[in-house]
């Protein structure tokens, strides 16, 4: 290992205190040095012969990481690698226990263990998370590190943690920092194992992000599976795919564009949806309703989907929906509005009645989402309200997000709009 070629660790903390994300966008493209052969000698360099200890502090932070935040990145990979698997390979790496000891960290000092208990501060959270950039930093410059899975596991748990920290342009940043280590090796949503689940949790993250920013998604695959092989889960990674499309439609350059080739969006549009009515006449009876009890008296019918992730995914397929044919230029005139607000109408219903009986919170994490861009365009004031409300209960269970009231985001937007 060559040390004179290892930046100090202080060089590190001032990289990151101004840039966080960008020393793993450097790293990303960055060849391994000379020497670094990706001979499986050199994994000792960053791969531990025995099992890292805990510091008594530290044990809460992992078990918060295992039992808890790790099911929000596993919410459609049935094998669950990040609260299986990844505990273990953090156990052998010091960068993914860093990174698994500051997500943790993060999520007790915005949800403690019990009500009522300080908990863990912020601050702890933040030096786990500069010294994994740090380690990151070190460790990239050997081949067999490049092309691990304990990168790769350390790349999306990082970028969770700056999901819920609130990191904004630096999260963004961060997430095409991801987009390039995964192309550089090839990887995508059929790659299978972990990498294959890394790549369906960064899409989802890459999906909000781009929502947010009006701006395409990094992804640039396409899926081949058929649908004849698809599982339930194969299914739900599905329709985050063609969400993923329906924002790019949304996004401020593909409308620019639009202007100027009004028959190509009108037939893109098309084809997305077409891609979406495919979708739902594929999924199976697991994406069904379940009977509830007793009649609401809320806006919202109660809709029961089990398990909770599928109903999620059911509801991204509703926001979907509804940011095409809010975007889809009009033809057809007066009857054509009307035609599509119905289906905005059933489509916010949909997503307003399923979040009303998710009971885990990853798949209220991923409603929270949905229950957003459904309330940007719903107009019925007593929806609003019961939106906001979901929102706020779902934020009360997950902590997320931490440094963004979308309720009182909504409503500033709808302050500016008449109620229908």
């Amino acid at each position: 290992m060559q040390e004179s070629a290892r930046p100090t660790p202080a060089f590190c903390e001032s990289v990151a205190l101004q840039n966080p994300s960008k020393l793993l966008q450097i790293s990303a493209l960055s060849p391994a040095v000379p020497g670094a052969s990706g001979s499986v000698d050199e994994r000792h360099y960053w791969q531990a012969p025995e099992p890292l200890h805990l510091k008594d502090h530290e044990f809460d932070m992992f078990s918060r990481f295992t039992t808890g935040v790790s099911h929000w990145i596993d919410l459609f990979d049935p094998l669950k690698h990040f609260s299986t698997l990844v505990p273990h390979l953090a156990l052998r790496n010091e960068g993914l226990m860093k990174a698994v000891l500051a997500l943790g960290a993060r999520h007790l000092s915005i949800k403690p263990l019990n009500s009522g208990e300080a908990g863990i501060d912020r601050t702890a959270a933040v030096q786990y998370y500069y010294e994994t950039l740090q380690y990151l930093q070190s460790a990239m410059r050997y081949t067999s590190y490049k092309n691990s899975p304990e990168l790769l596991a350390t790349v999306l748990v990082v970028s969770t943690y700056e999901m819920i920290d609130g990191a904004g342009k630096g999260w963004e940043r961060h997430l095409k920092g991801g987009f390039w280590i995964q192309r550089s090796r090839d990887l995508n949503g059929e790659s299978g194992g972990l990498e294959q689940a890394v790549w369906w949790a960064w899409l989802r993250q890459d999906v909000w992000a781009a929502f947010r920013e009006h701006r395409r998604c990094f992804t640039i695959f396409k899926p081949v599976k058929s649908y004849q092989v698809m599982d339930i889960w194969d299914m739900a990674s599905k329709v985050v795919y063609i969400l993923a499309q329906s924002v790019n439609y949304s996004s401020v350059e593909e409308q620019q564009l639009g202007e100027t080739d009004l028959t190509n969006r009108i037939s893109r549009a098309n084809e997305l949806l077409n891609m979406l009515s495919e979708w739902r006449s594929r999924a199976s009876v697991h994406f069904e309703p379940l009977p509830v009890e007793g009649p609401s008296n809320r806006p919202f019918k109660p809709l029961w989907i089990h398990p909770p992730a599928l109903g999620a995914a059911l509801q991204m397929y509703c926001m979907a929906r509804i940011l095409l044919l809010i975007n889809q230029p009009a033809t057809g005139g007066y009857l054509e509005y009307i035609g599509r607000d119905k289906i905005i109408t059933d489509c916010i219903d949909t997503i307003g009645g399923i979040a009303m009986k998710l009971t885990d919170d990853a798949s209220r994490l991923m409603s929270t989402q949905c229950l957003f861009a459904a309330g940007l365009y719903c107009t019925d004031t007593d929806k609003r309200d019961c939106i906001a409300d979901l929102i706020i209960d779902h934020s009360e269970h997950t902590g997320w997000p931490s440094n963004t009231d979308l309720a009182e985001e909504l409503r500033s937007q709808w302050s500016k709009q008449k109620p229908r």
